[in-house]
């Protein structure tokens, strides 16, 4: 139609065959032995993505609500009345929040890939009888974490690559950046060596250092991320989290998994001295991914949100230090929690 436009707007020329004019020699035949590889000297890179992958979300507006659930906490000085060592049972009516995120490339090259992130996760809690411990009453303010993140991809050719992830988290019930102090920080760290032998496959080992269990921990990392058809494939960080995940096109997909997530939490002065919330939580659940607008996403998640650890402590991070030759570690309040649903909707913006 374009051509037809301009063609339609040009004068008219007549054609006329120039006979005058000598027939064009043929053209010599090129030697093609004399040119060398154009790609001789040079390296090809491999990329972070995988055929059919979730989409990498840049910005991500959220929010995530769990159902009643009830805390009963066992320790010194439950009792604010009596400060007598003994259980106290509260309920929690909500737990909900924003949950925050933005993630952008500083650096992007073929041979390397540098992003950095900032995350603000908030969790308001209504606490029925907060009266009852000093530990419900720290509950009272809320638990936020607010953190700064960078990961690093680095291709070494075709089929090998690095990857490095830091983390920086402020975790507590503070209520304005203004009241963060150094016992709020935790620092978390990944580092993986891995292959990618084709555009369907990327697995690869490594190390971390997470709170993600509540408590400090060093231990081994898998990274496999696979797509075995256009409908089918796997998205896995292990132990941290793993899905199944299930294609329908380029525009929606559905996935079967987990997440464990959880920090170490300062919650001040509850009547003895510095207070860490070790807090971890394992949430088996289903996802539902759907674009909704060129790179604009939606995303609807349900499941259940199980108690793996919540129990306060004296020192952020494990001392050694055991009650008895076969005993735990001594804590200020064990804390039982019953394991209700949850659910989060957020609007992402995607990467192309």
């Amino acid at each position: 139609m374009l051509a037809a436009c301009l063609l339609a707007g040009a004068p008219a020329v007549a054609q006329v065959t120039d006979t005058a004019r000598t027939a064009t020699p043929a053209a010599p035949e090129e030697n093609f032995d004399q040119f060398g590889d154009a790609t001789a000297g040079g390296t090809n890179y491999a990329t972070q993505k995988v055929l059919y992958l979730s989409p990498t979300k840049l910005i991500s507006v959220g929010y995530e609500a769990q159902l009643p659930y009830t805390v009963n906490a066992t320790g010194q000085h439950t009792r604010i009345a009596t400060g007598e060592p003994s259980a106290a049972e509260t309920r929690i009516n909500s737990a909900r929040g924003m949950r925050l995120a933005f993630n952008a490339p500083v650096i992007s090259r073929n041979s390397v890939i540098v992003n950095l992130g900032l995350t603000y996760w908030n969790t308001g809690l209504d606490v029925a009888n907060p009266e009852r411990s000093l530990f419900f009453r720290q509950l009272q303010d809320g638990l936020r974490t607010t953190g700064l993140n960078a990961t690093v991809f680095k291709p070494f050719d075709i089929k090998h690559f690095a990857l490095v992830q830091l983390n920086a988290d402020a975790s507590g019930n503070y209520r304005k950046p203004g009241d963060i102090s150094a016992k709020h920080l935790t620092y978390s760290a990944t580092a993986i060596y891995g292959w990618k032998p084709n555009d369907n496959l990327q697995w690869g080992l490594g190390l971390t250092r997470t709170y993600r269990a509540g408590q400090l921990l060093y231990i081994p990392v898998v990274l496999y991320n696979r797509t075995f058809s256009p409908q089918w494939g796997c998205e896995v960080v292990f132990p941290a989290r793993a899905e199944l995940r299930r294609n329908f096109g380029t525009k929606a997909l559905l996935k079967f998994g987990y997440e464990l997530e959880g920090n170490a939490y300062y919650l001040g002065d509850a009547g003895l001295g510095d207070v860490y919330l070790r807090r971890g939580e394992l949430k088996p659940r289903i996802t539902y991914e759907r674009q909704l607008a060129g790179f604009v996403w939606v995303s609807a998640q349900a499941g259940l949100r199980y108690n793996y650890r919540n129990d306060a402590f004296r020192n952020q991070d494990p001392t050694g230090e055991r009650e008895s030759l076969l005993g735990s570690e001594p804590s200020l309040y064990q804390n039982e929690l019953t394991n209700p649903l949850y659910f989060n909707l957020s609007l992402n913006l995607v990467s192309p």
